[in-house]
């Protein structure tokens, strides 16, 4: 039993399909085939059985899943027991939204590539739910995301923050500096948004539904850096991540308004699929973001 064909072994289960785990892997699909034919062979029962075009664990293959990340996972860690970092080749792929990358991301990179040098990192830009997408395709290795709660039992989460969505404007609004703004009168303001796709704007539609109040948004972007250029014209405000809007205030350039509203709490999380194995370059970068922003669950 090999380390080639536990991970083999995984990257279909993780895709329930041979072609797609033999061109994930760069391998002929005849290879794969040998390698779980194989493992089975050691094994004594077989872990796969077909419905059409995809493949499904049997009931024994579901009782070796967690045994088999397990053995790589064990069998990683020795064999890098006597590794240099500097010395380990990968590539590390990442999921992360806009305001994740600048906020924490970019903050971070120069640490962990002086830690792994021949590490490739590769990041990829898109909205919760199209990480999400790629992270259950493999297609990425860690979702960096900020949401409400995953409840997806194909995936876990190794690191989890609380956050708060706020509601912002340029330190020349009116409403800049009140206290105590009652809900009704900011949302009468117009809105400069995100993404219809993005959790700040189904957040804050979600809010205005609950009081009957129908927003006024004549311009939507899906970039924050975008967003606080727009607002500095002083007469639209908008609803976004606290830490995302964090720099900008201490430079006065926004400012975040004290509106009469409870807080409204989502979670930045990395989130992984339950069948990937983390490497020791994958947990490098998630300490990383750690050390940066401490996890603060419930």
């Amino acid at each position: 039993m090999d380390i080639q064909s536990i991970e083999t072994f995984l990257q279909v289960v993780s895709l329930e399909n041979f072609t797609r785990a033999a061109e994930e892997l760069n391998f002929a699909q005849s290879t794969v085939t040998a390698q779980i034919q194989r493992l089975e062979q050691e094994l004594g029962y077989p872990l796969f059985e077909r419905i059409g075009r995809k493949s499904y664990l049997t009931a024994a293959g579901r009782e070796f899943l967690p045994h088999a990340i397990e053995i790589l996972q064990l069998m990683q860690r020795v064999t890098a027991l006597g590794q240099d970092p500097q010395q380990i080749h990968g590539t590390l792929r990442l999921g992360v939204l806009e305001s994740l990358l600048f906020s924490v991301t970019l903050k971070v990179l120069p640490a962990f590539c002086e830690q792994y040098p021949n590490i490739n990192v590769e990041i990829k830009l898109g909205q919760a739910y199209e990480i999400l997408l790629l992270l259950k395709q493999n297609k990425i290795d860690l979702a960096y995301i900020s949401y409400d709660l995953i409840g997806d039992p194909a995936l876990s989460c190794c690191y989890r923050r609380k956050e708060e969505m706020v509601f912002t404007a340029s330190y020349q609004h009116a409403l800049a500096g009140r206290r105590a703004i009652p809900l009704g009168e900011a949302l009468s303001m117009p809105f400069i948004v995100t993404e219809p796709s993005g959790r700040c704007y189904e957040r804050l539609h979600e809010i205005a539904a609950s009081h009957n109040v129908a927003l006024y948004h004549a311009i939507g972007v899906d970039n924050i850096r975008a967003i606080i250029e727009l607002l500095q014209d002083g007469r639209s405000i908008s609803f976004l991540p606290r830490y995302s809007v964090a720099e900008y205030s201490q430079n006065q350039k926004i400012s975040v308004l004290d509106v009469d509203i409870p807080p409204q709490i989502y979670y930045s999380q990395i989130v992984y699929h339950k069948n990937k194995w983390l490497s020791t370059y994958m947990e490098y970068f998630i300490g990383l973001v750690r050390q940066m922003s401490p996890d603060m669950p419930d």
